[in-house]
Parts: structure tokens; C-alpha cells; sequence
């Protein structure tokens, strides 16, 4: 098919022509019927989803849609090569194809998509030794996308196209869901602090690294504006000195400096070791046991496959918004934030909107307040207080003491 008969069977525009030409085919293998289209595909794996999934029987209507339309083939088959081999930014910009499909059906449509990485993933999975359980992480993963979807579609089932990236790092191997939590590997990231810890009575103590730029507040600011303070980390003559982090508010202290003497307090990570980091896929039920369970297993996960020795796990989420301690007091959000390292996140807009509402654009009057999490997020934006990141990290050598607020006994 060429280009132009397939914008015209679509009614995409011009401009998005423009998108696709670079990357364009016009091989057979475009028109081919994806795998997840066929009968027989869903069923394999709706049980895996985890979520109920009521709008199975119009999914026979829609793979005939598929299949009959050329145009629809070759969009299933530029979305897939786009999101799993060539990972293409500005996926979740692509249109619906409407022209094509209800309303409805274009959400579904993009679901089957995202679930055609799970047999890449379990094939990916095989050949590195891992047991077959392990791939059923990533269907609850897209289980959980269905409900972010709904809540910005009127509640139609679906998955949207902004997130399909995410199941990348599933198939490369860098993504394992382990128990409640997700673990993405890389190396110490550059916006951890510096981390010493007591040789003599096993103190942690964060610092802000040089450079970092920060409010009045202690947080970390976007950029050099008036009011800010520049952060410097010291070290000579066997010690260093910079700007504290208290754990318990992830705030910097601006107007305080620690000196430590490296006689005593070793630096804890290198540049290059592991140090994966803890994503909280939807589902709720994070309680402090669940939480403990799987950042144990996570250590116990990489020692035996990677033959890792992990030192720090660490996260960076809108989950980890230090005002949740305040708004959602006795949460198991609000209790797991009491039993790690905060550390603070430099400023972004808007953050965690999209994973409560399905969206992130408009007024921020007009988001509803109809359960407890989006009432907290209404009351921090009526107080026209920002919607923050937050970050946090745990010493793997400080797990068995979690639940006891190891970090807040300092």
C-alpha cells in the first residue's frame, strides 16, 4: 500500500503523512494480519490482565474489522514496530484511526497492540533462564493501563498509545516485575544524592551532589531563577561537606552543612554498580508487608539470575510527592514513604495527573475530586501548591529493619 492510499483510507492528515514517511514500507509483510488480531490471542492472556475484562465479546467484531481493512493492518503494524523496535517518541500523539473504528473500538484496537509485546516478552524471557511466571508481570501491567485509558474515554476500555513504550524494557530485558513492585535496571542514576553511611553506628547520610539548584524550601528547582541556592559537595583532606537531606520531608537543608570524616562514612555506591529502580504498577493494595516482601525478593531475584549484589534500590515517582504524608496520612502510600530515604526531585509540571485521570492537559479547576486520591490532589491544587516528583532510595543492608522507620531514627 502506498502511502498516500493509506491516508486516504484513514483520513489521517498530511501532517502526519509527514510522520510516517520516513519509516514507511511498502512491503507485503505491512499488510500482514498481526498475531494479536487472530482468534484465540486475547483469550491466551486475558486471564493474566488481572482486571475484569467484560468487553471480551466485542473483540471477535473488531478482529474481523482488522482484518478485513488493509489500512487498519498496516497502522497495527507501524504502531508495533514503532513501539517495541524502533522506539518512537511521540507515540502517544499518533491518531485514533476513527474514520475506521468506533469510538469504543479504537481503544481496544491499541489494547491488542500492547498485548502483542507479551509473547516478544515471554520469548525474551526464555532466553535469559527465567521462569515462565515472570512474563505474567507485564499483562498485569497492561491490566492496569485499561483503568488509566477509561478514565479519560468515558470509560471505554483501551490503552493509551502514550505508555506502550514502557513494555520496551519488558522485551530488552531491563524490566521484571518481582512480587507488588517493578524493578527497571540501570545504573546509580544521576539524580540520586551522594549516600555515606557510618562505618561505626551505620548512620545514613545523604547530600545534595554539586550543582544541584535549590528553592528556599529545600526542593530542587527547574532552574537558576532568583531565590535559589547552588549546592557544593566538598571533599578534602579526607572529608566532605555539603547540604543535607532529611529523610522524612525528601527536603533539602540549605541553610545547614555536614561534614563527614571518610574515615568513618563510606561512600556507598559506584558509578557503575546496579541500582534498579522501584516502579509501583497500578492495582492498589501496596501495604508495608507486600512492599517488604518485594523489595526482598527483588535482592534475592538479582543475586540468582544477574549474579548481582544489589546495595540501593531507588525510585523517582508523582507517588513520592512529599505532601502525601500530609494529605493521606496513615496511607499505605503515606507508609511506605515512612520507611525509605526521601530525597528531593527537580520540579516538573503537572506530575502524576495522567496516571489518575488518563490525561494531563487542561484547567486544573475542571479535574473532578470524587475519591480519596484525586480529593488530594484538588486540595494541593486549590492551595496552589505544585504537583511534584519525589525520590527516594533504600539501602538493601536496611530491609530487614523495614517497617520500623530506619531511616527516621537518625
Amino acid at each position: 500500500m502506498l502511502l498516500a492510499e493509506f491516508i486516504r483510507r484513514t483520513g489521517f492528515t498530511p501532517e502526519f503523512a509527514d510522520t510516517l514517511s520516513s519509516n514507511w514500507q511498502e512491503a507485503a509483510a505491512m499488510e500482514a494480519l498481526p498475531e494479536c488480531f487472530t482468534d484465540g490471542f486475547f483469550e491466551r492472556y486475558a486471564e493474566k490482565l488481572a482486571v475484569p475484562t467484560p468487553f471480551a465479546p466485542e473483540l471477535p467484531e473488531l478482529n474481523a474489522r482488522v482484518a478485513a481493512e488493509p489500512a487498519l493492518r498496516v497502522y497495527a503494524n507501524l504502531i508495533i514496530d514503532a513501539a517495541f523496535r524502533r522506539d518512537e517518541p511521540g507515540l502517544g500523539k499518533w491518531p485514533a484511526p476513527e474514520k475506521l473504528l468506533t469510538r469504543r473500538q479504537c481503544g481496544l484496537f491499541q489494547l491488542l497492540m500492547a498485548m502483542s509485546a507479551l509473547p516478544l516478552i515471554a520469548a525474551s524471557y526464555r532466553q535469559i533462564g527465567l521462569p515462565p511466571e515472570y512474563a505474567d508481570g507485564p499483562a498485569k501491567w497492561i491490566g492496569g493501563t485499561i483503568a488509566i485509558y477509561a478514565a479519560a474515554h468515558d470509560g471505554n476500555p483501551g490503552h493509551d498509545l502514550q505508555q506502550i513504550h514502557w513494555l520496551k524494557h519488558y522485551i530488552e530485558n531491563r524490566l521484571f516485575r518481582v512480587g507488588r513492585f517493578e524493578f527497571l535496571v540501570h545504573c546509580a542514576p544521576e539524580w540520586l544524592p551522594a549516600i555515606y553511611r557510618s562505618r561505626k553506628s551505620g548512620r545514613t547520610v545523604a547530600l545534595c551532589r554539586d550543582g544541584w539548584v535549590l528553592t528556599q524550601e529545600g526542593f530542587r528547582a527547574r532552574s537558576r531563577a532568583a531565590g535559589i541556592q547552588i549546592a557544593h559537595l566538598d571533599e578534602m583532606d579526607g572529608k566532605v561537606t555539603g547540604i543535607p537531606i532529611n529523610p522524612a520531608t525528601g527536603r533539602a537543608e540549605p541553610e545547614q552543612r555536614e561534614t563527614l570524616d571518610l574515615t568513618e562514612y563510606a561512600p556507598m555506591l559506584s558509578a557503575h554498580e546496579w541500582v534498579p529502580s522501584l516502579h509501583i504498577p497500578g492495582g492498589g493494595g501496596m501495604t508495608p508487608e507486600l512492599a517488604k516482601e518485594s523489595l526482598c525478593r527483588a535482592v534475592e531475584f538479582f543475586r540468582r539470575y544477574f549474579h548481582k549484589e544489589l546495595h540501593a534500590i531507588c525510585c523517582e515517582s508523582w507517588i513520592l510527592n512529599p505532601d502525601w504524608m500530609e494529605e493521606l496520612p496513615g496511607s499505605n502510600l503515606a507508609r511506605f514513604m515512612e520507611e525509605v530515604y526521601l530525597t528531593p526531585m527537580p520540579e516538573v509540571d503537572r506530575a502524576g495527573l495522567f496516571f489518575v485521570y488518563g490525561r494531563s492537559e487542561g484547567k486544573l479547576s475542571e479535574y473532578p475530586a470524587d475519591n480519596s486520591l484525586r480529593r488530594a490532589f484538588r486540595r494541593i491544587i486549590d492551595a496552589g501548591r505544585p504537583l511534584r516528583m519525589g525520590g527516594m532510595f533504600i539501602l538493601t543492608a536496611d530491609l530487614d529493619r523495614f517497617g520500623t522507620g530506619t531511616y527516621r531514627n537518625r
